[in-house]
């Protein structure tokens, strides 16, 4: 049919050709060529017509290629490796961090999320005297799937997620802020990474305005052991305080392990993003921990801001968190024999940074046409003894309440991978904080990356 179809076209067009030539037929044959014209028109339609059916009945039936398939499941990562030269102590390589983030796209409304980290350059099995190779843990930081329901509300299965508290506790990839280490205020005020076992909600109140609400596993100021005798830095039947003046909250986070006394925690956050180069939030946490002598409320506030000042290189970043601490004198590392780590009834700290990218146009050639050099310079206090009852004794040596100046530079190579250098000075050093880990000096370098 088509090849008789196709025939015929060609077998008209020869006809219309034959009486155009002869001029002195055209005004009497003038409605024949008409007519030969509509009947040509009808026959190029026929064809593709039957052009079309001819090629479906060819096509094999329809199945999802092995790329597509392949396509719905992703594999992030995002890794960082240090060298440190500390004011006391030896130098030391870390293998910080290896995560991977497994994700898949079930279909188009459930999307599975995850993250499984690697610290300290792996996990040391060796026992009772074997030699140690790592100092690492394996952990699965994040597991749950997201059910898409609309912009304005969906939920977040049942599993393991950050607490939304922190701009850098939810975004912790080394290419998202420019010191070796993450600030200091994450780590005893909010003790990124925190995550524990949750559910959420979360969704769009406006299109510049982003929420999210949690219900998670609470922190634990001390899991309880019937029985234990009284040491130095814990009372009989308690293991090892999690809140203390030198540590702040960072030793009470339970993470994914089946908990012993631990209360559910309420947190939530609003994220607003509306002016070019802002990016600010404000968030909550509110949960109990079994003390001593009963439990203590706690309460975090949160406030942060990211201001990139459009068409400059200038960027500010800055944030402040406060815990409230009800019925301080129930907590664990109140009632051991040490008075100098005591908590009073706050925690709390901030930090105010400046940055400025300013890599050179010249630089912005071949490889490195996606560079940016970075210098910064950051203000840190952290204060973890105000409203001291007696006997606790404020430690006013820069172990626990203690103020920093670390300022470095970060040059990224491209947007997924940058170095590291900085400096880092405790401003209420001691003696007794060199020894300290957490609180002593340091000059470190870094390398990161992300994709």
């Amino acid at each position: 049919m088509l090849t008789r179809a196709i025939f015929t076209v060609t077998t008209l067009t020869s006809m219309l050709a034959a009486p155009l030539s002869c001029a002195g037929q055209i005004r009497d044959q003038a409605s024949v060529i008409a007519d030969l014209q509509r009947q040509l028109q009808a026959l190029r339609e026929e064809v593709e017509r039957l052009k079309v059916a001819q090629s479906k009945r060819e096509e094999p039936d329809p199945k999802p290629a092995p790329e597509a398939a392949a396509s719905s499941l992703k594999v992030n990562f995002y890794g960082e490796s240090k060298y440190r030269f500390p004011e006391s102590g030896a130098n030391a390589f870390d293998a910080h961090r290896y995560v991977l983030s497994p994700s898949y796209r079930i279909n188009d409304w459930l999307l599975f999320q995850s993250e499984l980290e690697f610290e300290h350059g792996g996990v040391d099995e060796s026992v009772n005297g074997g030699r140690n190779r790592f100092d690492g843990e394996f952990e699965v930081e994040q597991f749950y799937v997201d059910l898409l329901v609309n912009e304005r509300f969906n939920i977040r299965s049942l599993g393991i997620d950050l607490i939304p508290v922190g701009r850098i506790n939810l975004h912790h990839e080394p290419t998202t802020y420019y010191s070796t280490e993450r600030p200091e205020l994450y780590r005893e005020i909010i003790p990124s990474t925190w995550f524990e076992p949750a559910v959420s909600v979360f969704g769009k109140l406006t299109d510049s305005l982003d929420y999210k609400l949690t219900l998670s596993a609470g922190l634990e100021d001390s899991i309880a052991t019937p029985g234990s005798a009284a040491t130095a830095t814990r009372p009989a039947g308690f293991a090892e305080p999690g809140i203390t003046a030198r540590g702040g909250v960072r030793d009470a986070r339970p993470r994914a392990r089946r908990a012993d006394a631990n209360a559910l925690a309420y947190s939530g956050r609003l994220n607003y993003h509306g002016l070019p180069g802002l990016d600010t939030s404000g968030s909550f946490y509110v949960t109990q921990v079994k003390g001593f002598a009963g439990n203590s409320t706690l309460a975090l506030f949160d406030i942060e801001a990211a201001y990139r000042v459009p068409k400059t290189g200038l960027e500010l970043r800055g944030d402040f968190a406060y815990w409230h601490v009800g019925s301080p004198q129930n907590l664990v590392v109140n009632n051991n024999t040490s008075t100098t780590d005591n908590v009073g009834d706050a925690i709390y700290g901030w930090y105010l940074e400046a940055a400025y990218h300013l890599s050179p146009a010249a630089w912005r050639e071949g490889r490195l046409q996606n560079s940016d050099i970075v210098p910064f310079v950051r203000y840190t206090s952290i204060v973890t003894q105000t409203g001291l009852a007696a006997p606790g004794v404020a430690e006013d040596n820069g172990r626990a309440n203690k103020d920093f100046v670390t300022s470095g530079v970060a040059w990224f190579l491209n947007a997924n991978f940058v170095l590291k250098f900085d400096w880092r000075h405790n401003l209420n050093g001691s003696t007794a904080s060199k020894t300290d880990a957490n609180a002593q000096d340091y000059f470190q370098i870094g390398a990161g990356l992300s994709f």
